[in-house]
């Protein structure tokens, strides 16, 4: 793995959608297209200027109030059941073997998740995991750092060290494995190796449990 020495890392952190669980946020955006009748370039700016998603990935907006800001820019009456279903169209999977890969590297290196993310697909795909695996999915990590908990998201730089301080990591002994190019780049303007997820499948860069 260029630029990264395997012998000083002790600690994965991970990203989940679009590293561990497979996502497509354009099945909810299309949903919401159809159901507010509103052509998805002048939506995504709707939403994009109301910071909707930010807002609720950083714990501002609770479930409420997301769903009645939805409705509002929208301009739609849409049931609570009905706007959680649409939002959570987007999250697909969560494989296997990467449920096995987890486990592996739980024996060898520190484990963490660090998500932007909201508390509507936390009780989601939380609970789609448990009842596809009969295990809890924090169980797999040591511990789970949630943009929507902690107030702040990526990239912002708060929140990797937020990450370094409270689970007390070395930056230069931890890798952060993600598939936005803007979140590694702000990893690793901290010192924390990076590997950008872009097509590859992240099981791809370990053998038997190790980083490649």
């Amino acid at each position: 793995m260029p630029g990264i020495q395997k012998s000083e890392i002790k600690n994965i952190i991970f990203d989940l959608g679009g590293v561990l669980l497979n996502i497509n946020p354009l099945l909810s955006l299309l949903e919401l297209e159809k159901l507010s009748g509103i052509g998805q370039e002048e939506l995504i700016m709707k939403l994009a200027s109301a910071k909707l998603f930010e807002k609720f990935d950083t714990g501002s907006l609770n479930p409420a109030q997301f769903r009645s800001e939805l409705c509002r820019i929208m301009n739609q009456n849409v049931s609570d059941s009905e706007i959680d279903r649409i939002w959570n169209k987007l999250i697909l999977d969560f494989p296997a073997y990467r449920v096995e890969l987890l486990q592996q590297l739980g024996k060898n290196y520190r484990v963490f998740l660090l998500s932007n993310t909201n508390s509507i697909h936390f009780d989601y795909y939380t609970h789609e995991f448990h009842k596809q695996y009969g295990l809890q999915m924090a169980d797999l990590f040591e511990q789970l750092f949630l943009s929507h908990e902690i107030g702040i998201h990526k990239p912002d730089a708060g929140i990797y060290m937020h990450v370094l301080e409270n689970a007390n990591l070395d930056a230069s002994e931890s890798v952060f494995f993600d598939d936005s190019s803007a979140n590694i780049k702000a990893a690793e303007d901290l010192g924390i190796k990076g590997i950008h997820i872009n097509g590859e499948d992240v099981t791809t860069f370990f053998e038997n449990g190790i980083l490649r």
